[in-house]
């Protein structure tokens, strides 16, 4: 591989190996190409930068702090680049550049901040050049800012949202007590959050993550409807927002309702997802809204006691009609599953379809 490293930079999405730079139209510092070396220009580096530093200056300016390696602190790494030298020129070995991780502040500022776009505000002044102090609050007034056409002029704002903030830092931490110290290309989808990152390894179950939230509450698979999954299972219970806990006042209703849906021979929640009924508390809801509806009864074919295998009966073929023996052995199975219907049993068992190969032999046409 040559670097020309005198007119072009590079960036990092991937696996660095020694192959083709790649197309000049594979340079996006955040789409994703991954697996290559992406030759960007000198510009495209420098516009990477300023969006970088717009970002860290915003961030800063609300509060985030920044860490002794220059990211933003309490937050992974999200992006792989080149590492470089004071000078800013690519360190290389055996003819290749030296892998980085980073913490972009451009990334984190999309994860915990919001552009709002609001009316331009400016200092109110008198004649003379001077602020206009507002009696009530003792500061300048402002007033907005107007088009020629009188229309207000609107400017975009970036706000730290508090919630998300907090919700990425615990998603952090808690990625972090996984090993995970990097939500970088290739391993996650470019763009992806700290929350959604976490939310990944919930599905994976990474190191039992989701069966030792469940553990903690006294739950297992066995104490959910049949068919949940771990990951599944952990969100009918999960705090509202606390991302992979699981609420005790959650489990204790969810023992309790499935309690009841047992009791009423309903094992899964089949019957009540496409009405909205995904875990078993608004399950139990709809039940005892419309129980009819819902509860399997002797007249649903699908939801019939489990047949059960008549005790054996002696007769003397040779006293016996073929019609009689038939009669007797319906009989025989009616005792047995007295919620199956004749029809049922003569169907069951061949009679519907008889041949004669001797006396006393009866059994299915092929």
């Amino acid at each position: 591989m040559t670097l020309a490293i005198n007119t072009t930079d590079a960036f990092a999405t991937g696996t660095v190996a020694n192959t083709g730079l790649g197309k000049r139209g594979d340079k996006s510092f955040s789409t994703g190409f991954q697996g290559q070396l992406i030759q960007i220009s000198s510009r495209e580096r420098q516009e990477i930068e300023v969006r970088e530093s717009e970002a860290k200056r915003i961030l800063l300016s609300q509060g985030i702090k920044e860490d002794f390696d220059g990211g933003p602190v309490g937050f992974p790494k999200t992006k792989v680049d080149f590492a470089r030298d004071k000078e800013g020129n690519l360190i290389l070995q055996n003819n290749l550049p030296v892998k980085k991780e980073i913490a972009s502040w451009y990334d984190v500022r999309h994860m915990i901040a919001r552009n709002e776009f609001v009316p331009k505000m400016v200092d109110e002044v008198d004649q003379s050049g001077n602020g206009v102090i507002d009696v009530a609050t003792g500061k300048i007034k402002q007033i907005e800012v107007l088009n020629p056409d009188g229309s207000p002029v609107i400017e975009r704002k970036v706000s730290v949202q508090p919630d998300l903030l907090e919700r990425s830092l615990v998603a952090s931490a808690r990625l972090k007590e996984l090993g995970i110290e990097s939500i970088a290309a290739p391993k996650y989808r470019p763009g992806t959050t700290v929350i959604e990152a976490y939310e990944l390894e919930l599905q994976k179950n990474t190191r039992g993550v989701a069966t030792n939230s469940l553990k903690k509450e006294g739950l297992k698979l066995s104490n959910f409807p049949r068919g949940t999954s771990i990951y599944e299972a952990l969100k009918m219970v999960e705090k509202e927002n606390d991302q992979g806990v699981v609420d005790p006042t959650k489990a204790k209703n969810l023992i309790r309702d499935m309690a009841i849906l047992r009791a009423e021979e309903l094992f899964t929640l089949k019957r009540f997802k496409s009405f909205g009924g995904t875990t078993p508390t608004k399950a139990v809801e709809l039940l005892n809204d419309e129980p009819e509806k819902y509860r399997p009864t002797p007249a649903d074919t699908q939801y019939k006691p489990l047949w059960k295998t008549p005790p054996p009966i002696t007769v003397d073929l040779g006293k016996l009609s073929p019609q009689q023996w038939r009669n007797a052995v319906i009989a025989n199975a009616k005792e047995a599953n007295p919620a199956y219907t004749e029809e049922e049993i003569i169907a069951k068992f061949g009679f519907d379809r008889v041949i004669s190969l001797g006396t006393g032999w009866f059994g299915r046409q092929r």
